[in-house]
């Protein structure tokens, strides 16, 4: 599929990613001869269609995107897209600005090794360092409530989207005078009563709404539950003399993570253990969380005296083989790279070390198929001993659920237009557009990759 460029008298939106699947989000509005990018993100599933460096249109022609956080699955390709020729503008909040420095940089030189392993004998045509540059020295920052006319008869406003600091609802204005436009993006959004990040926002009315769908038809474990399922792991897990692996994404997860983790210890709802951080890109993020701390609804540390930092590998490995009962959280959310490997393979054929999986992990990851019911996983290049018990602990994800979606959406139900539903597995987004025709909502469907909306 590739994208012709041609004038649009009035808005369109094609939807280029995250249809039917959960990564890869990219949408393109074009208004005139005007074209938006809503976000630019990695795919990551088995659903894969492009490759990280390609895009099915010409970069060049892309004059602004609109961020809406900084998870990679939003934003991972904006540094090839500046090695493609993208010179426009990236609007973003100031949160989301200052994670992005570091987020990209993380994801660029994975990307790097990632390329030059695949092309050992030739150039690899990854983004370097310099598009990171590039793409930072583009970014416009907009606080949340603001207005910002971008383009003539086109105007941005964001909402907090309540999923991630810095996550934003993306409110534009489109057109002048009596025939004015609404589109809503709400890149993902988050869930109330949560603790840590804000609750989020009002979703704006629009003509038409782009809403996510990951947890379509699913509810959530309540704080309680959660609490009471990693109680049981870890008095199991001490009983055996053994150590508990929690993989967990590096920006938002660990975050929230380890103040549960400090929260429930405090109020014995779970023993109190050492606690190991294996992730060096978490710790910076961190950094980030601190500068931000008005925008979380905790009162954060993230400087703790109980986590303990692990600097280097020769470190990790001493915390991996710690000879009494720990927790160990380490990154890579999926299992599918990230310093949790080297546990992996120091732990998973060992009965006493289970892993508690934190995180959703998408179909074909290594995380769902750790989950598989089968007694070995491959991945490095060999068949592994699945002997250690692994455990999804729901709950953490900082996504909407049912009840979250019912509560944001119903009081736009008669007031909206279309309404297309991105980044979910078909079952989830199906469901989500059965429970929203109930609410009243009109035109509701799940999108294919290529289908276009163009309002009238």
């Amino acid at each position: 599929m590739s994208v012709i460029f041609s004038h649009q008298p009035n808005p369109k939106v094609t939807f280029l990613g995250a249809a039917g699947t959960v990564t890869g989000s990219m949408h393109l509005l074009q208004y005139k001869d005007f074209n938006i990018l809503l976000d630019c993100g990695l795919e990551r599933d088995k659903k894969t269609v492009l490759k990280d460096d390609e895009f099915p249109f010409d970069p060049e022609v892309i004059d602004a995107v609109i961020l809406s956080h900084n998870h990679s699955d939003h934003c991972g390709k904006l540094p090839a897209l500046a090695k493609k020729g993208f010179r426009g503008q990236v609007y973003c909040t100031p949160a989301s600005k200052d994670l992005l420095g570091v987020v990209l940089k993380d994801s660029v030189n994975i990307q790097e090794k990632e390329a030059k392993h695949r092309n050992k004998t030739k150039n690899h045509s990854a983004p370097s360092q310099n598009d990171t540059f590039s793409i930072l020295d583009r970014c416009v920052p907009l606080d949340y409530g603001k207005t910002l006319e971008i383009r003539n008869g086109i105007s941005l406003r964001f909402h907090d989207a309540g999923h991630l600091l810095g996550s934003a609802i993306s409110e534009i204005s489109i057109g002048k005078g009596d025939k004015i436009f609404k589109i809503t993006y709400t890149g993902d959004l988050g869930r109330f009563g949560l603790p840590f990040h804000t609750n989020p926002s009002p979703v704006p009315a629009a003509d038409l709404l782009i809403c996510e769908s990951t947890y379509g038809g699913k509810y959530h474990d309540n704080e309680e539950k959660m609490a009471a399922k990693l109680n049981m792991v870890m008095r199991d897990t001490i009983k055996r003399g053994g150590k508990i692996l929690m993989p967990a994404f590096s920006l938002g997860r660990t975050q929230m993570l380890l103040y549960y983790l400090e929260t429930w210890m405090l109020q014995n709802k779970i023993p109190r253990l050492p606690i190991f951080l294996d992730s060096p890109l978490a710790v910076e993020i961190s950094r980030v969380y601190k500068k931000y701390k008005k925008h979380l609804s905790v009162d954060w540390n993230s400087e703790s005296g109980n986590i303990m930092i692990l600097d280097s590998w020769e470190e990790a490995q001493t915390a991996s083989f710690h000879p009494n009962p720990a927790i160990i959280v380490a990154s890579g959310g999926m299992c599918e790279g990230g310093k949790i490997l080297s546990h992996l393979k120091n732990h998973l054929d060992d009965p006493s070390t289970p892993m508690a999986l934190v995180s959703f992990q998408a179909p074909s990851t290594l995380g769902s198929k750790l989950l598989e019911k089968k007694p070995s996983v491959y991945f490095h290049g060999k068949s592994w001993n699945k002997w250690a018990e692994i455990h999804e602990i729901k709950g953490f994800s900082g996504h909407a659920d049912q009840t979250d979606f019912n509560k944001l959406l119903s009081p736009i139900a008669n007031t909206s237009g279309h309404v297309r539903l991105v980044h979910g597995e078909p079952e989830s987004a199906k469901a989500l557009a059965s429970e929203l025709s109930k609410l009243g909502f009109k035109d509701v469907k799940p999108v294919r990759r290529g289908e276009s909306v163009t309002l009238t």
